[in-house]
């Protein structure tokens, strides 16, 4: 279940992105990440709080990134994280992924199973034009 997060305004005042995700101890990541939440052009997500239970332990990592050319990677387990839950808290404001990028998760290799329950928003962070309002971006 999720937890409640400091500052719920910044969820309210701005387009609220938390979410979940099951990763199965089959999946592999390690190549293809998984898309948490899309990018929208001229906005940015800001991820505050990433809870992730682990259920199967194995020696795997996950990583938390957004798919920049070089993906500015926001948390992370280490190898082997054992059984149970592991809390990333990123404050009130919540850590800024790059501009137009997605939230991504990815693993080192299959054999890791965990739920994984993220809170955060999404905001203009670009100069808003005429043309960005019609194309809804």
């Amino acid at each position: 279940m999720p937890t409640p997060v400091g500052n719920y305004e910044q969820r309210t005042c701005f387009q609220d992105i938390s979410g979940r995700t099951t990763l199965a101890a089959a999946d592999n990541l390690s190549a293809t990440a998984r898309q948490l939440v899309a990018a929208k052009p001229s906005h940015t997500i800001f991820i505050q709080r990433i809870t992730v239970n682990v259920i199967t332990d194995n020696a795997a990592t996950l990583k938390f990134q957004d798919n920049n050319g070089t993906p500015r990677i926001i948390a992370g387990t280490k190898v082997s994280p054992g059984i149970g839950p592991i809390v990333f808290d990123m404050g009130d404001e919540g850590a800024a992924l790059t501009e137009g990028k997605e939230f991504q998760l990815m693993n080192s290799a299959a054999g890791l199973a965990a739920e994984i329950i993220w809170h955060g928003y999404m905001k203009p962070t670009a100069t808003m034009t005429a043309a960005n309002f019609a194309a809804g971006t």
